[in-house]
């Protein structure tokens, strides 16, 4: 079972206009509105694929119903979330067609308090036992501390041994769960620059830089995605890399969550590290087929599985 975890969940809203005007109206175009969220985003492509999954984390609801509980269950994914009243965010983005470039206006969403925090530690400490991976993924909401990933990082190890748990962050909420020691972790290449104070040029000096993350937080692995130069995946005795498949791209919107959903997939089927990437990095491709915030298909996953690029080792 891999569970995923997602502190700050949103309504995902996709548009698009032919040329986007800063000085006059543009009319859009409305390709998806979906619930969403990183970790949900994993969830979703994992069950699309027919893996086991299991959603946590902060739910928000009127009076009447809940968009995303409502949308999961549709999905046929289990959830168990920590339900407080009010409205999701939105996140709208913008897809410039002349430019073929995405705006984002992501909302903050509602506020935290601190003893809803600590109820939600509390329910990731229960989910953990149930999994063999748990994520860690998306933004924080306010209200929430940045130690809050590194705080579930160290109450999964305590409750749940054999879960390994997997960090997507920036900044200093990876910093901290870093000192906690997660299993892996998934920033993309401008997350990895800033949050670790270098620059890549290239792929043997993102793994330099990655070999001295790997050996001074003792992680079991790295995977950075690099956009449209493909993907880079590591642990402290061996590194490759792979470039992106050639798909017609309609969203980029949840790539980087499908990357992780592959990794994890193949983790459990427990493949050779090369497989991981290929997993990951292929998942990616058929997601980004597909409009909005939606998991790619399970049809289209296993023919590109079988026409993949190249995976290179690199030491």
């Amino acid at each position: 079972m891999i569970g995923t975890v997602t502190p700050n969940p949103c309504l995902d809203k996709t548009v698009s206009v032919k040329e986007f005007d800063l000085y006059r109206m543009n009319r859009a175009r409305v390709l998806a509105t979906d619930p969403s969220g990183k970790g949900i985003n994993v969830s979703k492509t994992l069950a699309a694929m027919g893996a086991q999954t299991l959603c946590t984390g902060f739910d928000f609801t009127n009076a009447t119903h809940s968009l995303l509980s409502e949308d999961l269950a549709a999905c046929g994914i289990p959830c168990d979330f920590l339900t407080l009243p009010g409205e999701l965010r939105v996140c709208t983005k913008i897809i410039d067609e002349s430019r073929q470039h995405t705006i984002e206006l992501n909302e903050q969403g509602a506020p935290i308090d601190a003893a809803c925090g600590e109820a939600l530690l509390d329910k990731i400490a229960e989910v953990a036992k149930r999994c063999d991976f748990l994520t860690l993924s998306g933004s924080l909401p306010q209200g929430l501390d940045k130690d809050f990933y590194a705080r579930a990082v160290r109450r999964v190890k305590c409750a749940a041994p054999l879960c390994r748990t997997v960090v997507d962050a920036e900044g200093e909420a990876l910093l901290q769960a870093l000192a906690e020691g997660p299993f892996f972790i998934k920033p993309n290449i401008h997350e990895f620059e800033s949050t670790f104070g270098c620059s890549i040029p290239d792929v043997p000096t993102l793994d330099r830089h990655a070999l001295e993350v790997l050996t001074q937080y003792e992680l079991g692995m790295i995977c950075v995605s690099l956009g449209d130069k493909g993907a880079y995946i590591a642990t402290r005795t061996e590194a490759y890399f792979t470039k992106p498949i050639k798909v017609k791209v309609r969203s980029l919107q949840g790539a980087g969550d499908a990357l992780v959903a592959g990794i994890c997939m193949a983790l459990e089927k427990q493949l050779p590290l090369p497989e991981v990437l290929h997993y990951g990095v292929t998942l990616a491709a058929a997601t980004i087929m597909t409009e909005g915030t939606r998991p790619g298909s399970r049809s289209d996953f296993e023919k590109l599985l079988k026409c993949a690029e190249e995976v290179q080792k690199i030491r």
